[in-house]
């Protein structure tokens, strides 16, 4: 038989699933594609997530200004709406005599996750899986996004309101570093959370669920003050008459403040409504208040002897919290458990001082020049609150699981009764 002869090496000779791809030219032509993709998205996203948290503030604005009879220029009433979307980035800016220093926690919250979003769609966009492209993502949001803040904090500076440029940024930029790192490194995928110890991610997660669950008792504490001051709230909301809706928008901004403000007072350091005031389970010392609702919920006496129960709040979160890691790590030793509690304790105590210090500032002069809880103090007590409830409760759990254990496996051992296997056949079975 004739050999067969192979296909020449044509085009005719190759295959339908066949395909020549010249890398070095494909590369020439990708390589160019991805700083435009890079700068396109940064832009659209950074526009988008600034458009998203100024549009909703600036309608409330001119819905004011229209009730309060059109008073003032287009221009301060525009002004007035940047004052507030800075202000949510913790911008201090000054209002007549007033200087404003207090971050309405709501909106900072919602800035940044926008910001997160938005780097997330940048890296998304270009296809980053690396530390590389979540530097170059949110590098350049951060770029971006600075520019507005700066453009903003310029623009301003008209009428009653005043803003310097240099601490807008200094409050700004870490915030928005922040964000964009965490947004970026998500979608990439390189968060450190992946690559941790188990026992370093079960004391991190623990830690933010407890100071969670903190922070949701203050929330429920606030709503309780309100409910139980709501006839003096509501003589407060009446002062204003038509504009009262927009205060108790304002109000609504700042209940965030509040619940980490109460998540203070029942760890213990309390907190300023003023300078030289205090507000603690044991002890208040309260000056003359602005007619404010907010303020008007403050307690103005000490707690009750019955309602002394919520100083030893933390205390037993932690201890709850302790024994459910040491039953949702069988796997770790005694050491690991312990060092587990350790970090659950610290990363609590850290997130509580942060929220200490991003709720605080001052909103005049004088008299309300100190607003908040020390970050310092609630972070201090709260950690060694956190440290004895959570460890303790962790060991106590372990040594009580250690011993049912045993006695399972006891029990396992006295009362298992051993089967015999099937026959294989029923000429092989017993008659």
């Amino acid at each position: 038989m004739p050999e067969e002869r192979s296909a020449p090496d044509s085009p005719r000779g190759r295959t339908a699933d066949t395909e020549v791809v010249d890398t070095a030219a494909y590369a020439k032509r990708a390589k160019p594609k991805r700083p435009r993709a890079l700068l396109a998205s940064a832009l659209a996203t950074t526009v988008w997530a600034v458009t998203v948290v100024v549009t909703p503030i600036l309608v409330v604005v001119i819905l004011g200004w229209w009730q309060a009879g059109a008073e003032g220029s287009v221009a301060t009433v525009a002004a007035a709406a940047g004052v507030a979307w800075l202000a949510g980035h913790g911008v201090p800016v000054d209002i007549g005599p007033m200087h404003l220093s207090v971050a309405p926690l709501a909106l900072t919250v919602l800035v940044c996750w926008r910001l997160a979003k938005a780097a997330a769609g940048t890296t998304r966009a270009i296809g980053g899986r690396d530390a590389a492209a979540v530097r170059a993502a949110a590098g350049l949001i951060t770029i971006l996004y600075t520019g507005l803040v700066a453009g903003a904090a310029a623009l301003c500076t008209t009428g009653p309101f005043t803003v310097e440029i240099l601490p807008a940024l200094l409050h700004a930029v870490p915030l928005v570093i922040a964000a964009t790192a965490f947004g970026a490194a998500r979608e990439a995928g390189v968060l450190p959370w992946d690559t941790a110890s188990v026992w370093m991610r079960r004391g991190l997660r623990t830690g933010m669920i407890t100071a969670g669950a903190l922070l949701a008792c203050g929330a429920a504490a606030t709503g309780v003050a309100f409910a139980v001051r709501g006839p003096v709230v509501a003589d407060t909301l009446a002062l204003y008459g038509s504009e009262s809706w927009t205060v108790a928008l304002l109000s609504l901004v700042y209940l965030p403040n509040c619940a980490v403000w109460a998540a203070a007072y029942i760890t213990g350091p309390g907190f300023a409504v003023g300078a030289g005031t205090a507000v603690q389970t044991s002890m208040v010392e309260l000056g003359p208040l602005p007619a404010f609702p907010v303020f008007a919920a403050v307690p103005g006496a000490p707690l009750p002897d019955y309602a002394t129960i919520l100083i030893g709040l933390p205390l037993m979160l932690a201890a709850v919290f302790g024994v459910i890691l040491t039953y949702r790590s069988p796997d770790l030793r005694v050491p690991r458990v312990t060092t587990a509690a350790t970090v659950a304790a610290a990363t609590a105590a850290a997130v509580l001082g942060l929220l200490a210090y991003l709720s605080g500032g001052a909103a005049g002069v004088d008299l309300m020049a100190d607003l908040g809880p020390d970050p310092l103090a609630v972070a201090g007590i709260a950690a060694v609150q956190f440290l004895i409830g959570l460890a303790g409760a962790a060991l106590i759990a372990r040594l009580f699981a250690v011993h049912r254990r045993a006695a399972e496996a006891e029990l396992v051992r006295r009362d298992t009764v051993v089967i015999p296997e099937p026959a294989p056949s029923r000429d092989d079975a017993l008659p």
